[in-house]
């Protein structure tokens, strides 16, 4: 590691304490077992902070903190209220940004370039959701059939109380805010848990939190999901749960979830197959796929990692990627703003991408590029991964099924629609999926037939605040970024009041 960029990193780290402390009632303080551990930043592999990591005895105290907040004082407040503190809190984050971007990528190996706009998504979600707070409907009268004129009945919507927010390391920033704005809106408090992975931002989040929200409202309880996430999704107190993770951590808070029957949301896996119709702007559609797969290290759960290539531009459109792949991701420190692809999170998940192209040549695939780690010159021993491309793959091989998270693209060829339609669709998965066609009646039949929660058409990884995101199958339940979100962190109550003297009604 060259001395250059230790002393670049070791300088962007400087705003940040020597060490964290968990966030409860409005305190700083202590884990119960004063157990302190070191955030390591993704290149230099160097101490970013180090901060204390809670237990399932830290877990109970932030509920107590909750919902002691929840009934004094945020059940209280108007919509309006919560609005503006939402909308205050955005203001906050914004100012912040840069900061919060920097923090993100030290600790993720995301590219300086891509996470400001999480940070600007948070601050986007808090302000939506403060709108949808302040428009929030009173309930509702429905039809009361044959009692309509003997009663009066009306459904009004209601806040759970304490709810649970665990999030992944891909992302810390956005993955928060994402969560928090429709809890908070709805009207509830929190008990959160961000990845150990992903951590130190969200130490800065609570610090703004701090100055803006009442004491208590928010509590964080950093940790490892076997303990501090399993105490989340089975307390008792906790009412409702949302988790962004694996499909594997998705069905451990199911599990956990299962002992009090609570509400849960999941944003889970993905193998998300990306289709390219041989009508469709090929140049646009090769930038598509290069983002698609290789944008955020390749290590995001919507990643377009099947591509779907008819066999009339099979091999033209696979230049086309592999070209602009290798002209748009170029290798280097996440902090230069040139820099497209950053390291994976850490070498142990670097061994676990590797095993995963090795496993797909045993099986019969074909390297087309790519296909090794890289030292680049300066930041030896960062855990650097090339984009990958995969040919001659089956759908039912390995690297098409399982979800790598990495820098890798499994190409599959097809010339029958029907077939290639049920293959997309053969997999555990639903979360994403994106077609390039410029045929307006091919875009329409295929968003219909495609089983996945987003269908992209001729764009990919397009997010917008307001624009509903979840998954079907293994791929999770619930969504969110837009008002259905707001509605999933309440829960509704009907009222029914009789208006005659006698009851029942002969």
């Amino acid at each position: 590691m060259s001395e250059e960029v230790l002393e670049s990193h070791r300088k962007a780290k400087e705003p940040l304490q020597d060490r964290y402390r968990l966030y409860i009632s409005g305190e700083w303080v202590d884990s119960e077992a004063n157990d302190v551990v070191s955030a390591l930043d993704a290149i230099t592999g160097e101490t970013l902070a180090k901060y204390h990591r809670g237990s399932a005895a830290d877990v109970d105290k932030a509920v107590d903190a909750a919902e002691e907040a929840y009934n004094s004082e945020w059940r209280e407040l108007t919509a309006k209220g919560r609005a503006e503190h939402l909308e205050e809190l955005a203001d906050a984050i914004e100012q912040e940004a840069d900061l919060l971007a920097t923090i993100d990528t030290l600790e993720t190996g995301f590219p300086i370039v891509t996470t400001p706009a999480l940070a600007e998504q948070t601050a986007g979600q808090l302000r939506y959701f403060a709108s949808i707070a302040r428009t929030e409907d009173k309930g509702e009268v429905p039809a009361a059939g044959d009692v309509e004129n003997l009663h009066h009945i009306y459904t009004q919507e209601e806040p759970y109380g304490v709810v649970g927010l665990i999030t992944p390391w891909n992302g810390p920033v956005g993955n928060l805010g994402v969560k928090l704005a429709p809890a908070l809106a709805a009207g509830n408090t929190v008990v959160y848990k961000p990845s150990p992975r992903g951590v130190i931002s969200s130490f800065l989040v609570m610090e703004i939190i701090d100055d803006i929200l009442p004491d208590g409202v928010v509590n964080m309880i950093p940790g490892e999901g076997h303990e501090v996430g399993e105490a989340i999704s089975s307390h008792s107190r906790i009412r409702k749960i949302s988790l962004t993770g694996s499909t594997r951590a998705g069905k451990s808070v199911m599990k956990s979830a299962a002992s009090n029957l609570k509400e849960v949301s999941l944003e889970l896996g993905g193998k998300s197959p990306h289709i390219i119709f041989p009508d469709a702007n090929l140049e646009a559609a090769a930038t598509g796929v290069a983002i698609g797969i290789y944008g955020f290290n390749g290590e995001v759960c919507t990643a377009g990692s099947r591509l779907f290539l008819h066999e009339e531009i099979h091999d033209e459109f696979l230049e086309m990627v592999e070209t602009t792949a290798s002209q748009m991701f170029q290798m280097g420190d996440p902090l230069e703003e040139e820099t497209m692809l950053g390291p994976l999170i850490d070498h142990k998940h670097l061994d676990r991408v590797e095993s995963y192209v090795e496993t797909a040549v045993e099986e019969g695939a074909t390297l087309y590029s790519g296909g090794e780690s890289r030292d680049i010159e300066g930041l030896g021993g960062a855990p650097f991964y090339e984009p990958t491309i995969l040919t001659d793959l089956n759908n039912e091989d390995t690297v098409a099924c399982e979800e790598v998270f990495g820098p890798v693209l499994s190409v599959l060829k097809w010339n029958d629609r029907d077939e290639m339609v049920k293959q997309a669709n053969d997999t555990e998965y639903g979360l994403a999926s994106g077609l390039w066609t410029t045929d307006l009646q091919t875009a329409h039949t295929m968003s219909d037939k495609l089983q996945a929660g987003v269908v992209w058409v001729n764009c990919y990884n397009g997010f917008q605040t307001g624009v509903a995101h979840g998954g079907y199958k293994q791929s999770g339940s619930g969504r969110e970024m837009n008002r259905q979100a707001y509605h999933e962190y309440r829960q509704t109550k009907t009222v029914n009041i009789n208006l005659q003297d006698s009851w029942p009604h002969m």
